[in-house]
């Protein structure tokens, strides 16, 4: 069993979009994958009780349940996603603890970016192979991800190399329960995810 933290300490930049469409790609990969929401704001756990699926599965946990539920775990799931809430909080230190690879979604925005360095420092205190994914970006605007690469980069920190862009058919999936691999399997939105998994499982058997 492998896990996957997702933090920021600044919300709005997709943490819980992120978990999902890795989760379903997870799943449609073959793996037995579990979705651990540490967010008070439960919106992975909504998401799936507008769901009609099997996998991924997801269960609400605190702090406190984080090691039981893990333990729990082992032996039935492939891969655990764990969702962290933003803002300073207990939850993302214990996540990160727990993770094989952590994933720090962005913005390219400057508000994210300027939030940036404190996750980093957090995670830099456990040791743990960290990249920034680049989300929400405009797709008409490559100048803006090669600037917040640039400024990830001067950061000492590394950005994954598939971008995930702007896209109406994450909202219309999310609204169903489903992820854009699932509701528009053709599409950008749905290829991104398929790369960015890709990218994300390689780095994953790295780390074993």
């Amino acid at each position: 069993m492998q896990v996957i933290a997702i933090a920021m300490q600044k919300g709005g930049v997709g943490k819980s979009t992120l978990a999902r469409s890795l989760a379903v790609a997870a799943a449609r990969d073959g793996l037995s994958v579990l979705i651990l929401d540490m967010d008070a704001q439960q919106s992975v756990s909504q998401w799936a009780e507008r769901r009609d699926a099997d996998m991924p599965v997801v269960v609400f946990s605190t702090e406190n349940e984080l090691p039981k539920r893990l333990d729990q775990a082992k032996g039935v799931a492939d891969l655990v996603i764990i969702d962290t809430p933003p803002a300073r909080s207990t939850e993302a230190p214990a996540a990160v603890e727990a993770a094989d690879l952590v994933l720090l979604p962005t913005t390219p925005d400057v508000e994210p970016l300027e939030q940036m360095p404190r996750t980093l420092r957090l995670c830099r205190g456990f040791s743990r192979p960290v990249y920034a994914v680049v989300n929400m970006a405009n797709p008409t605007g490559p100048a803006e991800v090669i600037q917040t690469r640039e400024v990830i980069e001067a950061m000492g920190a590394r950005a994954a190399p598939v971008v995930l862009h702007r896209r109406k058919a994450h909202r219309d999936a999310s609204a169903s329960g489903l992820t854009v691999q699932e509701s528009e399997p053709g599409s950008k939105a749905a290829e991104e995810v398929a790369d960015l998994w890709a990218w994300v499982r390689s780095e994953l058997q790295n780390s074993k």
